[in-house]
């Protein structure tokens, strides 16, 4: 498999008490409008029965502001890969620079990069909100396993608590989440909100 080196931007947020989830992904273009339409050529209609390409999607939180960002990264496909459950496979192992330009994701919109983790965080975290308190592995979902990735927290003061969960529904990604949060930190995690995986 090769990585396809560019991302896909959108904007979404879903409000929640007490946090904001921010998905980024998408992209624009611009220019001048060309005079030959073509009408006589019928249009292009994207194939709904298409295996759905590899998204890996990283939640990402900016513990000064409280928000929460889903940064997803579409992965070319190998020749030889074929569909399983009409999803494309993805690599099973994420090489590091993924991960640093979806924290660039908060980066370039927190007040100072450092403010920026993985939302997946260890017990204690409150006490020492720092990147090496939280998990990489942990806050992605790829999408030919899972189709939502969910985020459940509790909040120390200002501060959010989080931890990460994948699933096949939103349901089932915020059930897994918060289960994850409440054994881990030993605490109710009522805040709770999720995103598709591989986004619209």
């Amino acid at each position: 498999m090769r990585f396809r080196k560019s991302w896909r931007w959108l904007t979404l947020m879903l409000l929640v008490p007490g946090i904001s989830l921010l998905s980024t992904g998408g992209r624009t273009n611009a220019g001048p409008l060309a005079f030959d339409l073509q009408l006589n050529v019928p249009p292009v209609i994207a194939d709904s029965q298409a295996p759905k390409a590899c998204t890996v999607t990283y939640l990402i939180a900016d513990t000064v502001n409280n928000d929460l960002y889903a940064a997803r990264m579409r992965i070319a496909s190998a020749e030889t890969d074929g569909p399983v459950d009409n999803r494309m496979p993805c690599p099973p192992n994420v090489p590091p620079h993924v991960a640093l330009q979806a924290l660039d994701t908060c980066a370039t919109r927190a007040g100072e990069a450092r403010s920026c983790v993985f939302a997946d965080m260890t017990r204690g975290f409150e006490r020492e909100p720092e990147i090496r308190n939280t998990s990489e592995n942990a806050s992605r979902c790829a999408s030919d396993k899972f189709s939502d990735i969910g985020v459940a927290c509790w909040t120390s003061g200002k501060l959010s608590v989080c931890d990460v969960g994948c699933g096949n529904s939103p349901a089932d990604a915020m059930t897994r989440a918060r289960a994850r949060c409440q054994e881990k930190q030993q605490q109710s995690c009522p805040v709770m909100a999720t995103v598709p995986v591989s986004g619209p």
